[in-house]
């Protein structure tokens, strides 16, 4: 449409003569006529009307088109005649031998123009075809819209798992990212090495037990796990538990049962805080699960202890570790070589007491890790199974029952009844 719009121009500003004039006239009037012709339409377009429009206004405005001109006029063959310096528009002029020429030449330029008109205006004014597009497109914008929405709103409430929380600490405030260490529990068919349980058991009641807590652990749930009954019950009798009232109203203390949970090393909040310089120890019950990084956080934290880097300052009463938030941490290294000795001989190292206390917590966070993985295994084989079994009977049995087709054929007349 552009290139008939300008060609329009260039040849109805320049022409001064009726003979040309009227030339265009044919030519435009030629050029719609068979679009509209060939559109079906008995009235011409609205594209056909403004474009009849342009080219009126065009020729009458006389725009500067020249260059235009010269460049269609030399593709036609035709010699154009310059206009003298004195002519208000110093391009070309049509002389009557290129009228002549550029009249035998446009019934060409009205054949080559007539097939971009009919594929805009088809696209432009079919009306029944473009209403089922609209509704769709608004029905696509509509959804994508309300996804949209709906996302961003979730996204402000709690926030979106593959857009970290923006934050104002540096990675020193925030602590180092712990690596990720091979433990053998880790993998999808691995369980716990019940020795590492039984030799971090060991390492928390030697060690860790003096400040730290594990409320939720029970005597009995080491029974089958780490130890045997006998070996479970000695050490819980070996523990002093508060009990009562016995007949006469006073509390008395008893030996500890396999019932019982593990003791607490402080007997409320404010006696722990109080003989740790105000700092609070965690219980250790959930403390794999309740630390982002799990077990590879708390191996790192208790090997991570160094001394703090130039320009470092650590508060008075704190211990640089720079795998703590802040990188100051209350309590002070715990493990060193050879603090504990192992029944089984294991060498007692500060990597390897840290490995088997963070497996023991890993286990006491979640004592149901070996039966969820043997259940999940059982489940992924027996929906295998079934799976193969439905695929079997849709194909085989199932098939012949849906792709069947029941034709009725009405009984033929006797030729008794014909009679």
């Amino acid at each position: 449409m552009a290139g008939v719009y300008m060609f329009g121009q260039s040849l109805s500003f320049y022409g001064h003569g009726p003979d040309f004039c009227a030339c265009i006239d044919r030519a435009v009037v030629d050029i719609f006529a068979r679009t509209n012709e060939k559109l079906g339409m008995r009235k011409q377009t609205r594209l056909g009307q403004s474009a009849t429009c342009c080219f009126s206004v065009a020729r009458n405005a006389e725009l500067l088109r020249g260059s235009l001109f010269g460049a269609l006029s030399l593709g036609l063959g035709c010699r154009l005649t310059p206009q003298p310096r004195s002519s208000p528009f110093p391009f070309f002029l049509a002389s009557p031998p290129n009228t002549t020429m550029l009249h035998q030449a446009l019934p060409r330029l009205s054949k080559a123009a007539r097939a971009p008109l009919q594929n805009m205006a088809k696209a432009r004014f079919s009306s029944s075809a473009s209403q089922p597009v609209l509704t769709s497109r608004t029905a696509v914008f509509a959804s994508t819209l309300a996804a949209a929405g709906s996302v961003a709103w979730y996204g402000h409430l709690y926030g979106l798992p593959f857009l970290p929380e923006a934050s104002a600490n540096s990675a020193g405030e925030n602590g180092l990212h712990p690596a990720v260490w091979p433990f053998e529990h880790y993998g999808p068919l691995e369980t716990f090495n019940h020795s590492a349980i039984r030799r971090g058991y060991q390492v928390y009641r030697e060690v860790c037990a003096a400040c730290h807590s594990l409320d939720r652990i029970a005597w009995r749930n080491l029974v089958g796990v780490s130890h045997t009954v006998d070996e479970v019950k000695a050490m819980a009798e070996e523990v002093e538990y508060e009990d009562g009232p016995n007949d006469e109203g006073e509390m008395f203390q008893r030996p500890g049962k396999l019932a019982d949970y593990m003791p607490a090393p402080y007997p409320n909040e404010e006696a722990a805080r109080a003989g740790n310089a105000g700092a609070l120890p965690p219980d250790l019950s959930l403390i794999i699960k309740a630390r982002h990084g799990g077990a590879d956080y708390v191996y790192s934290l208790l090997t991570g202890y160094c001394d703090p880097p130039a320009g470092v300052k650590v508060a008075e009463g704190m211990n640089y570790n720079p795998y703590f938030p802040g990188g100051g941490i209350a309590m002070a290294r715990v493990l060193f070589d050879g603090l504990v000795e192992y029944d089984d001989g294991t060498p007692a190292t500060t990597s390897q007491m840290a490995k088997d206390v963070v497996t023991f917590l890993s286990w006491a966070a979640e004592p149901e890790h070996d039966q969820r993985k043997k259940m999940g295994m059982q489940a992924l084989i027996v929906l295998s199974s079934m799976f193969a079994i439905s695929v079997y009977i849709k194909r085989f049995k199932w098939a012949y029952l849906k792709n069947r087709k029941i034709v009725y054929e009405p009984p033929k007349p006797s030729r008794h009844h014909a009679l």
